[in-house]
């Protein structure tokens, strides 16, 4: 895969060029996956995609670590990459809820509908609301609606 650095012992951490790139494709393969998967993904969420995949490299490689060498070191204590990797689930769960990936996030997109209309008026405030309404109002006038 690469030459490996290992930061913090770890082994989290690849240099070379070609690691890299095959990580890289790595990620953009989960997230192909999950636009397949997930229809009700859009281009704008790709960047949260993108990060949800990066984690999930990077979680399963911490994963790998921990079955190889064991949870706990030579003293009997937890190894700190199995708080890290802890770390690393929450920060994937928030991407993963946002996303519409748990039971519940789903269950929100359904009862909201998939693609829910922007709303100037709740997203301003005060006399800019009413503003934007006056605007609209008037624009359907002119157009004979």
């Amino acid at each position: 895969m690469g030459e490996v650095v290992k930061v913090g012992k770890t082994g989290l951490y690849v240099k070379s060029a070609n690691g890299l790139r095959l990580r890289d494709r790595s990620v953009q393969r989960l997230v192909r996956k999950m636009r397949i998967a997930m229809p009700w993904l859009d281009d704008i969420d790709v960047p949260a995609a993108r990060a949800w995949s990066q984690l999930e490299i990077l979680a399963d490689r911490a994963f790998a670590y921990l079955r190889a060498l064991d949870i706990v070191n030579a003293k009997d204590e937890p190894r700190r990459l199995l708080d890290e990797l802890r770390k690393l689930r929450l920060a994937q769960l928030g991407f993963a809820r946002e996303l519409g990936m748990t039971p519940a996030a789903r269950m929100a997109i359904k009862a909201t509908g998939q693609r829910a209309a922007f709303d100037i008026t709740a997203a301003l405030a005060g006399d800019d609301a009413e503003r934007a309404v006056e605007v609209g109002e008037s624009r359907a006038v002119d157009d004979g609606k």
